[in-house]
């Protein structure tokens, strides 16, 4: 196994949180790849076939979550929607910390004018709630999952500048970038091989915990049917019609509100078990805590065999 993978799964095992997290999204991503290659080879009934001779029909055997309003079988639309909440997501999430890194990384290391107008243009768009300004875009762009993923993307690379700008800042201020600078190295050279190794694993760890906000963003949109087609699989769509068909079918919205529930969890947990795990903070706060615990259920052990 290559060290880096076997290093990084080590990392994410180590840690109750981001393992559980770990096993949520693998499931997911399964399903996602597999419906992306097969297709509707994999789900019972075309996600997007209507039929009204059989609506709001309730979970059966021949249908597992049963029915919409427009007798489109709510199982198959579900494993249809998983890859797009999933692959836009991470594509907002991705585009977002390439920004980030190539502004942030600018800003932080040549200082001066270069940082004054990414930091201005920065707080400009924190200026504008990034929720309001993302479905006015995608109100303005029309209906298109392209559409829906560049109104999100627009409003979502700010917080990525500010993390790297300040990582790059401390990794900066460091002995060994400073003999870089003395020696005549390279800015090439430095980026690689000093600044991006010591800050890739604080932008990886916001990254993946911010997967779930950005799909949370996501289905918003689609949850107030702007941005994303109407006829789309999509859990936000889908969990839309809680707002019309609560009480005569829950079920229908219930179901997709769910699973965007779990995975957005998913990608929650592992964040926050990696940040237990990496940041030297909070793992040495860990320890400490974990050998207390062990000195209590010693003495615990202790005084009930002295009991005995």
């Amino acid at each position: 196994m290559n060290p880096l993978l076997k290093r990084s799964l080590k990392i994410i095992m180590g840690n109750r949180l981001s393992a559980t997290g770990f096993f949520i999204i693998l499931v997911f991503v399964v399903i996602a790849i597999a419906y992306t290659i097969f297709g509707n080879h994999i789900v019972p009934y075309n996600p997007l076939k209507i039929n009204l001779g059989d609506v709001n029909a309730p979970p059966s055997y021949s249908h597992l979550f049963g029915t919409d309003q427009l007798g489109r079988d709510i199982f198959s639309r579900v494993i249809a929607a998983i890859p797009i909440d999933i692959g836009l997501s991470i594509f907002i999430v991705l585009v977002s910390a390439i920004l980030g890194l190539f502004l942030g990384t600018i800003a932080g290391y040549f200082r001066g004018i270069f940082e004054e107008i990414i930091m201005r243009l920065t707080d400009l768009f924190f200026a504008f709630p990034p929720l309001v300004m993302s479905l006015a875009i995608a109100a303005t762009l029309g209906h298109s999952l392209i559409n829906a993923a560049f109104s999100v993307i627009f409003v979502w690379w700010p917080p990525y500048v500010r993390l790297v700008r300040s990582s790059t800042l401390q990794v900066s201020s460091s002995d060994f970038i400073t003999m870089y600078k003395v020696l005549n190295t390279k800015f090439s050279k430095i980026l690689f091989k000093g600044i991006l190794p010591n800050i890739m694993t604080t932008l990886l760890v916001y990254a993946t915990m911010d997967v779930g906000t950005a799909m949370l963003t996501l289905s918003t949109l689609g949850f107030l049917n702007i941005g994303i087609p109407v006829y789309q699989p999509e859990l936000g769509i889908m969990s839309s019609v809680l707002t019309t068909n609560l009480y005569l079918d829950p079920l229908e919205g219930l179901i997709p509100a769910v699973f965007l529930f779990v995975m957005v969890m998913g990608f929650s947990l592992m964040g926050e078990g990696m940040a237990e795990v990496i940041d030297p903070n909070i793992r040495s706060h860990l320890f400490s805590r974990r050998r207390r615990l062990e000195e209590m259920k010693k003495a615990a052990e202790n005084r009930a065999k002295a009991t005995n």
